[in-house]
């Protein structure tokens, strides 16, 4: 019981939360930026959740099993590291004093890979909580998928399970304002994710002035309806928070799917010890002074009000002795692996290894000699699903059912488009109240939330998350996305109906500037493939470049642009031209790349020479406009009348970032001496930046219309013979008129 170590350990827990303040207060105000009301506001909560509740090892940082911490309200970042600092994390005195400055490890808002003990980047609020929902999704399913059967449990397995753990948040107003928090405490209470607790930071505050200018409902009344446990706390009272911690954590201790998260509102005091600004919603900032600071300190008994940075032995030690306690139970975990491992069917445990091997120093399966891990592939009997016409979203979901089958760990869904985006997982089934052991999740029309959560799954561990909607709604998910690229975590943003050929939806619904938008992001990979074999081969680039779960990040996420219109199999178009077909080693390679040759001209003694590049769908028009094009030899003439003969290259380009990044590549596939055109149904920004002015860009510079794709091809003169004219134009080329001689 909390309530049972806060009468035992309360005069300790009080030092610790008096010498945190302090170090917040220092923080803060050496680094002549920061906000300072929360993390005196929040001390308390913090101290209770890292001192007495929550199970961590700060020397194992990445223990499969910790409870998780998200400070969902990021701005209040010097809090986060001066806990990390006291429960002895690798974050130092000096680490403190370097706070907001460049390359330290406290930067300004907790970033995931820079500080050891951050779970997630925080910073854009409500992200924070989202991501929790992920994690705790992410606990509740690997609980279900590695559980000893219990007909082999023993006395230590059943108090040491594999996966048994929690997921605690503290929000602030702001964060309960965004609508991406409003989602997914709605999906949360739906999934009863009993394991989750949010601790309301309730002070009333927000940077314009009192929230009762901006924000007037009842805020837990709108989390009970959403499902969650209603409870309230005195923020600053340790005996009113254990109680309430107690009663959540009984909730947490049910069965899964009992009951649902909860939520405990903390009324706080913003800058509660800084006199002349605590309440205030100027304290928000970092208004306070130096004398401030000494007064303060003074006020809470800190020992010299002028020492900075200055934490005493007698709160060190009892930071340590409360740590032991904590420990024991990482301890307890750690001596059951091996039993519990045992008591699972072997390809369970075998599975288990994979995913969380590295984390702890146990050998992965299927590693090579060398020592890494063995990449995805996908064998020459399951490429014969790549193959034909349809359109790149079905043969996604052929990929995605392959995948699942070697990957157990792939788990995800879409926002109530699965069926449009061919993203359920036949082979198992959906994440239900209490039932969290399938991989497929029903996240309902939640994009901006969808997407967090997703992040949430990948920052945990264990799982290879996946989300997927309309290529136009990833500008609700576009918070998220950018945070995965941040975060550096694999998560995959499957994104179909990538055009205009939506068609009938008309323009809210036909993407224009999104795959430009996506792009712009750095360290988001983006993949436009042509066919079903790049489709295949943009999916093994996807889950061969993932990183292990739960190691230092150091992935991409990826946004999978898909067609929903059937787009012909450009080998095909190739053997109809008398062109050999595709290795599907070039086209992975190509993937990889950012871009690759499908053609390369057999037209000799050319006096123009041009390479037309393209992405998705335009393909396959890139291959037809060859044709067209160099079936006009013979007849075509410049503006003096001379004829002239063309040859013509194509290239598939379905990420020309990775391909503007390597100008050799580029080199080799558009020469110096040949003219440049590029087509793509979108704006024309990429392609537009990696060729250069010289270069012929064909896309499109409006919105798109309500009518059938068919119709909108010719609307925007994007049919093959349509672009053909636009080149010859652009060359300055022509057919001469009938009867004219030609030299």
């Amino acid at each position: 019981m909390i309530q049972d170590l806060v009468s035992r350990e309360r005069q300790n827990l009080r030092a610790i939360a008096t010498a945190a303040r302090g170090l917040c207060m220092d923080t803060v105000l050496r680094s002549k930026s920061g906000h300072i009301g929360l993390p005196l506001g929040a001390t308390d909560i913090a101290t209770l959740l890292y001192f007495g509740v929550m199970k961590h090892d700060p020397s194992q940082p990445n223990w499969p099993d910790r409870d998780r911490f998200v400070l969902s309200a990021g701005h209040g970042s010097a809090l986060l590291y001066v806990m990390l600092h006291l429960a002895g994390y690798d974050v130092s005195i000096d680490d403190l004093k370097a706070f907001r400055q460049l390359g330290s490890k406290t930067p300004g808002h907790p970033e995931f890979g820079v500080t050891p003990g951050v779970e997630c980047t925080t910073g854009p609020l409500g992200q924070g909580l989202a991501m929790a929902v992920g994690m705790a999704l992410a606990e509740a399913h690997l609980s279900e998928h590695f559980s000893v059967p219990t007909n082999l449990g023993t006395v230590a397995q059943q108090q040491a399970p594999l996966v048994d753990h929690r997921t605690f948040v503290l929000a602030g107003d702001g964060c309960l304002m965004e609508g991406v928090a409003l989602e997914a405490i709605s999906l949360a209470g739906h999934l009863k994710l009993n394991r989750l607790v949010v601790f309301y930071d309730d002070n009333s505050i927000t940077i314009d002035g009192r929230t009762s200018i901006t924000f007037s409902e009842d805020v837990g009344a709108r989390f009970a309806a959403c499902g969650w446990n209603l409870l309230q706390a005195d923020g600053h009272d340790l005996d009113d928070l254990a109680k309430a911690t107690d009663m959540a954590l009984e909730h947490a201790s049910r069965d899964r799917g009992a009951t649902g998260p909860t939520v405990i509102v903390c009324k706080t005091v913003a800058g509660k010890g800084l006199e002349r600004w605590q309440g205030l919603h100027k304290v928000h900032g970092n208004p306070h002074t130096a004398e401030d600071v000494r007064k303060a300190k003074g006020d809470l008994g800190l020992g010299n009000p002028d020492d900075t940075f200055f934490v005493s032995a007698e709160v060190r030690q009892a930071c340590q002795s409360l740590l032991a306690k904590i420990k024991t139970s990482v301890t307890h975990w750690r001596d059951s692996l091996d039993t519990n491992l045992s008591a699972l069917p072997q390809e369970r445990a075998t599975d288990y290894c994979r995913r969380f091997g590295s984390v702890l120093d146990r050998e992965p399966s299927k590693r090579k000699g060398d020592g890494s891990t063995e990449p995805f592939f996908f064998s020459d009997h399951e490429l014969g699903g790549a193959r034909g016409e349809a359109a790149t979203r079905v043969f996604s979901g052929r990929a995605l059912q392959l995948a699942y089958q070697k990957l157990p760990e792939m788990m995800g869904g879409s926002a109530d488009l699965a069926g449009s985006n061919n993203t359920t997982l036949e082979a198992t089934s959906f994440v239900a109240p209490g039932r969290y052991a399938g991989s497929n999740i029903h996240f309902g029309v939640r994009e901006h939330a969808m997407a967090a959560v997703a992040n949430g799954l990948a920052v945990h561990g264990g799982v290879q998350p996946y989300c997927a909607t309309f290529a136009v709604f990833s500008d609700y998910m576009r918070p998220a996305i950018r945070l995965a690229a941040l975060m550096k975590v694999p998560t995959v943003f499957v994104l179909t109906h990538d055009s205009y050929a939506v068609g009938e939806d008309g323009p809210t619904h036909q993407p224009i500037e999104h795959a430009a938008a996506l792009r712009a992001i750095p360290n988001l990979k983006v993949l436009r493939p042509a066919d079903g074999l790049e489709t295949f081969a943009a999916w093994q680039e996807i889950l061969s470049a993932r990183d292990q779960p739960s190691s230092p990040p150091n992935a991409r996420p990826t946004a999978l642009l898909l067609t929903r219109q059937n787009v012909p199999d450009c080998d095909d178009i190739l053997t109809e031209q008398g062109y050999p077909p595709r290795l599907y080693e070039d086209v992975r390679r190509g993937i990889a790349a950012g871009g690759y040759s499908l053609r390369r001209s057999r037209v000799a003694q050319a006096q123009r020479h041009i390479t037309i590049l393209a992405s998705g769908s335009e393909v396959a028009d890139a291959l037809r406009m060859a044709t067209l094009l160099e079936g006009k030899n013979g007849r075509l003439v410049d503006r003096s009348g001379k004829s002239t003969v063309l040859a013509v290259d194509v290239c598939s380009v379905p990420d020309p970032t990775s391909l503007s990044k390597d100008p050799r590549q580029l080199e080799a596939l558009v020469p110096e001496n040949h003219g440049a055109v590029a087509i793509e149904a979108g704006v024309p920004l990429t392609f537009a930046a990696l060729l250069g002015p010289k270069a012929l860009v064909i896309g499109l510079e409006t919105f798109g219309e309500s009518a059938p794709a068919s119709a909108l091809k010719s609307h925007f003169g994007l049919t093959p013979l349509a672009m053909v004219q636009r080149v010859l134009k652009w060359l300055g080329l022509q057919e001469p008129e009938q009867g004219t001689r030609v030299d």
